[in-house]
Parts: structure tokens; sequence; C-alpha cells
């Protein structure tokens, strides 16, 4: 008998009969291994995919006739992959919008269907676009500029006239960064850029278009402009992510600090916002209800205060901006308030499997942000615990006195930070190569603040929106300098924030896979989890680095040696470039100087660890790089002959490809990774890298 960890096949097969009510909570791990596949290939599938789920599904409901268990569960598990890389195929198609290829500066007319204040710029988006005839060729759909004059009279719905200059979207920082041109395409985004000098206001388009795709925008900066102009400054941008979304208004050293603290989540709408929402409203529907005997004695008031609630939570829902994790709090924070009014028990573990379902099939795409990954790992990792201590916290919390009752609200609070803090940390290294050090200590102080406090002053400054009152505000910036206090002590102890750097996805996958497979079965089976665990753990100690990273401009380049702080050329040149390359390479503050690098006005060159790299930046250096160089990463064309190097990089594979990253090989070889090259030919990738 083949044994795996003491538990025999038969065993196995056993448990996994008994958990059978569990198999459904598997479909998205399925869907997402279809979308995961469509992001993942190199070539562009066609719209014949789009047939695949039926065919699929006849195979599906003719072997339902048959008794082989083993090969209808195989084919409905093929049957959700192809659910999930049909709907990728379907969403690229119906986004689909001409991109921008060169840089150009023309006259533009458009409405602005959104909105986002920074400090000093506003960045808004323009659809219905007209250009002057002949001066662009690409139809474009959308395009987002920044705009730095006239911020308070600009809002969605007025069409625009402004001269600007427009750019492609730009490419990832590195090869398995942050792909905004994915993100712009599934925006319908072509082009970014920004206005030369003052606007001019065509009209106002009153158009159902309009209202269809910019009303809630509308809404949402009515919001931040009313917030802006009554609430305190230092808390303004606080309140306007919390009630709105759109965090651009927040000050980058707060931001910074509520990002060190382990804080950040309290600025994205999601779950707590969408509960602690909830849950004021309900409860004091139910008791203005109660407070009526004629309402209290004849009617069912908690199903009363729960449709009010519903229809709270779809006005919270629309000035929000419905982002991905605040349409998966709506359904689920819905779900329960729904199952109220029908006296049923809402199952949380089948409300996120069905809530993660409807978005990836809705929005394939999210399944790639950080936002859908950290936002249902924390929900799935606190429905596995509280279904484990549930029962005990509640009954701590309805004996005793006062005393008890709190002790039993500090721990709960302790052990949500502290799961959800543990259930996020992979992902926060993946997608920022950081983790914060205190924020269990952060979230036991700040949390109860937003809950008591913050929230419930939001509801107030919502019902008193047409209002001249400036009390809600005051007082809930009360409880935001309060938070903003906490945050920022917490990120000033020493080693608050971990830098580790990124690590390969195929990693996250595995960890992924284990902890579902340790929250969602209920048998020993679930201990099979940790020999998976294990090994993934030892394997991101030993991520690779690469050894020089150089931006597709040719301007940066950075060297990294083990156990020391990266070089980087410049401080100052492709500056977003340089933040995004310390996710890779694990350091905060990358060093000005490093031994053997030497520079001069003609380039630089790295001489240590076995290998000379040249970085010319003339032809004069690149003549004298070719006689001694063993890589050239060159911002030149090279034109000349150059046998010496064994890998050659220069100005035109820069352009074509992206930054390179290089990294040794087995030997004396190098291998290199390009941003185009992880790409492959995708719709969102610029034509000249597809030709």
């Amino acid at each position: 008998m083949i044994t795996l960890t003491g538990l025999s096949i038969r065993s196995v097969k056993a448990q996994l009969m008994l958990d059978r009510s569990r198999w459904f909570l598997f479909s998205p791990v399925f869907v997402g291994a279809g979308i995961v596949t469509y992001f993942s290939l190199a070539w562009h599938p066609g719209k014949l995919w789009l047939m695949l789920p039926f065919g699929l599904l006849l195979l599906l409901v003719l072997s339902g006739r048959t008794e082989r268990q083993a090969l209808h569960l195989t084919l409905k598990a093929v049957f959700l992959i192809s659910l999930g890389f049909s709907a990728s195929v379907f969403r690229e198609a119906i986004v689909a919008a001409p991109v921008l290829q060169k840089r150009i500066t023309v006259e533009i007319v458009g409405t602005v269907t959104q909105k986002s204040s920074d400090i000093g710029v506003a960045r808004i988006k323009l659809e219905n676009l007209k250009f002057p005839e002949g001066s662009i060729k690409s139809n474009l759909m959308a395009v987002r500029l920044s705009v730095r004059s006239g911020l308070k009279e600009l809002h969605p719905g007025m069409r625009i006239q402004a001269r600007v200059v427009l750019l492609p979207p730009p490419m990832p920082a590195y090869a398995g960064g942050f792909d905004f041109q994915r993100y712009a395409y599934f925006q319908s985004i072509g082009a970014t850029g920004y206005a030369i000098g003052a606007y001019e206001v065509l009209k106002e388009d009153t158009s159902f278009w309009l209202l269809l795709k910019g009303l809630s925008a509308k809404a949402r900066d009515s919001i931040a402009t009313y917030i802006k102009e009554r609430g305190p400054p230092n808390t303004a941008g606080f309140a306007i992510a919390i009630m709105t979304g759109d965090k651009g208004a927040i000050p980058v050293q707060q931001l910074e600090d509520m990002r060190h603290s382990g804080l950040a989540h309290l600025l994205a709408i999601s779950g707590l916002h969408m509960g602690m929402i909830g849950g004021l409203i309900f409860f004091l529907s139910r008791f203005l209800f109660a407070c009526w005997p004629t309402v209290a004695l004849n009617y069912p008031i908690k199903k009363m205060a729960a449709v009010i609630t519903l229809f709270g939570l779809v006005c919270y829902l629309f000035v929000s901006g419905m982002s991905v994790s605040a349409i998966r709090a709506f359904i689920m924070i819905s779900a329960f308030f729904i199952a109220v009014c029908f006296d049923r028990t809402a199952l949380s573990f089948r409300m996120v499997v069905l809530a993660a379902l409807i978005i990836m099939l809705v929005f394939p795409e999210s399944l790639l942000s950080a936002s859908f990954q950290m936002s249902f790992a924390a929900v799935f990792a606190l429905i596995a615990l509280y279904e484990k201590l549930g029962p005990s916290l509640n009954r701590l919390a309805r004996s005793g006195r006062v005393f008890r009752k709190l002790s039993a609200y500090s721990l709960g609070i302790a052990l949500t930070s502290l799961i959800a803090g543990l259930a996020t940390a992979p992902f926060a290294v993946y997608h920022f190569g950081q983790m914060a050090t205190f924020s269990l200590a952060a979230n036991l102080f700040a949390v109860p603040i937003m809950g008591l406090w913050v929230m419930p002053w939001a509801i107030a400054t919502f019902l008193t929106l047409f209002l001249p009152w400036s009390f809600p505000l005051e007082m809930m910036g009360h409880g935001i300098d309060a938070i903003l206090l906490i945050a920022n002590e917490t990120a000033s102890w020493p080693q608050s924030v971990q830098f580790f750097g990124t690590y390969s996805p195929v990693l996250l996958i595995g960890f992924i896979l284990a902890a579902l497979w340790w929250m969602i079965w209920r048998q020993p089976i679930r201990w099979l989890a940790f020999p998976i665990i294990l090994p993934i753990t030892f394997a991101f100690l030993e991520t690779e680095k690469p050894l020089a990273i150089i931006s597709n401009s040719g301007n940066l380049f950075a060297v990294w040696e083990e156990e020391k702080a990266p070089y980087f050329s410049s401080q100052s040149i492709d500056r977003f470039s340089a933040k995004k390359w310390t996710l890779v390479l694990g350091k905060q503050d990358p060093e000005g100087q490093m031994e053997g690098v030497a520079c001069d006005s003609y380039g630089c060159v790295y001489s240590k660890q076995g290998v000379t790299i040249g970085f010319p930046e003339n032809q004069q250096a690149l003549m004298e790089d070719c006689q001694r160089a063993t890589v050239i990463m060159s911002r030149v064309p090279i034109y000349i002959a150059c046998p010496k190097p064994v890998l050659k990089i220069d100005k035109f594979d820069l352009w074509r490809q992206g930054s390179h990253s290089l990294y040794r090989g087995p030997g004396d070889s190098f291998r290199v990774e390009t941003v185009n090259g992880v790409r492959g030919q995708r719709p969102w990738v610029p034509l000249r890298s597809r030709n």
C-alpha cells in the first residue's frame, strides 16, 4: 500500500468523500487556473476559444449519465478552467481599443468621465474623443491625463478642449513587474499624458451615455470637493479615501506611515468598511424601529432594518468607485442581510467563493491585482479562523460583565489582525517587496477607533452632505488624527518595515494552493499542505536576484551584489523605475556608490564577481568596452564589430524589448529576461515588439 505522510491512498480518498460538501469551494482555483493560463500565454488566442466551454459542457452532461466519478470530476475541473480562459478572451474582446504607439502633441476634445484629485494635480479620464483631422491615425477610445490648472472647476460631465502631450501607456519597469499597459488596455485607455496650459470648457455633456459612464464619478467628485472645503485639511485625504475610494489626496508622508505601520488596509474600501457601515446602519435602523411601539409590535423590524441596510450598502458601493475589494465586500455583506430577510443563515465560505467566481468571470484581469488577492486571502483566512474559534469567542462575549466583553472584543481584534496580516504577507511581499513588522500592534489600537468613532461620523457626513455643516467632518477628523498618530509612531520604530524583494509567481501559486488545502478541508488530509509550504519557504529564501538591470530608455541601470545595497547609476533619472527595482532587489535605499563601479562622462564599468559589464553612453566608450567587457548594456546603438562580449544589449534592443534584467547562468554564461520577452505577442504590447 502506497502511503503519503502516514495516510494511505484509500484513506485519502475516504476523507475526500467525507468532505464532499467542500468540493465546491475549490471552484475558483480551477477558474483562476484558466485566467492565469490566458495571461501567461506568449501568443494571442482568437475568439474561437470562446466555443471551448460549450463543447466541454456537452461532454460533462453526457458523462453525468455514467458511473465513472473520476472522469466526471475531471471534466468538471477542465470545464471550469476553460470557463476562466474563455471569460478572459471575451473580456479582452469587449474592451479592445486602439493603443497609441508614439508620443504626439495635439489638440483634443473629450468628456471627463473620471477625476482623481492628487495634491496639486488632477488625473482625469477623457472619453468620446475628437482630434483635429489628420492629427492622429489611431481612433483612441479613452485617454488618462494629468491637469494642473482649474482643478476646482473641473468635474466629471464636462466636455473640454485642451492641448495635450499624449504618450503610449508606460511599460513595466522590469520583467515580470506591474504591467500598466495591460491594466490600461482593460480600461480601454489607449494613451496617457498631460495637459499643456489651461483647458477650455465647451459644455456640460448631458447625454445618457454620460449618465451610465460618469454618474458615480460625479458623485465621488462632489463628495471629495465637499470634504476639501469643509473638513480639516490634515485629515481630508484620509476622509476622501474611506468615503469615495480615491487615495490621491492623501499626503505622501501619511501614505508611507500607513503602509509601514500595516494600516494601509484602512484606506481601501473593503470588507472592514462595508461591514462597519452595514452593521451601524442595521443597528441604528433596528434601534429606531424598536423605539416606535406601533411598528415594533406589528412589523418585522429586523427584516426592515436589513432592507434599509442593503439600500445603504448599494449607495456606499456606488460612491466608492466599485473597486474589486468593494464589490467583493458588498456581495459578502449583502448576502448576510439577504439571509436575514429570508430567515436563513449565510454560509460564509460559500459566499466568498460565489463572490470570487462572479468577479473572476466578469473582470478576469482583476485576479492578477494585489487588491483581489489580498482581500480574498484575508477573508478566507478569517472565515477559517472563526469557523473554529467563533463559538468560543461568542460565549466569552455573551457571558460575564463588561470586562469580559471588552476582553473578547480585544482578543477578536488581535486575532483578526494577526491572521489577516499573516494571510496577506506573502502577497504584500510579492507585489510590494516589503512587510510591516508591527502591524499587529498598530491594528490593535487603530481598528477600534476606526469602527467606533471614524465610521459612525462618516455615516453622519453622508447624511449631511447637502447641509452646510462641518461638525461631522470635524469629529471624524479627530479619530483620523488618532489613527495617523498611531501610524506615524509605529512606522518610526526601528525595523518597522522588512524589505525582502519579490519572488517567483510559481512560489506564490504554490503557497495559495497549500493554504487553500489547509483551510478548506476539515479532515486530517489538510496536514498534507505542510510538505508543500516548507519547500516553498526555503525556495523563497533562495530567490534569485538579477546581477544588473537597465531601463528601457538606457538612462538608468542598477547593479546588485549579495548582502549589499544595490548601486543605482542616478538618483534623479527614471525615478519611477528605480523605485520599482527596489522591489526586485529587496532594499529600500540604494547606494550612490559601490566598490567595483567606475564612472566618467563616457559611461560606467562594473568589474567584479568575475565579470565586467560595460554601460557606454557614446560610441567612444563603446569601442573601449568592446575590448574589455564580458557584457555590454549600451544606451547607444552598436554599429561596430564587437566580438569579445558574450552578450550585447544596445539601444534598439531596449526600445523593442523594454527593460533588461541580467542573471548569472551556469558556469560563465548569462541569462537575460526582458519585459516584452516575458509578455509575448499580446494586444497591449507595443507593435514594435510584436513585429
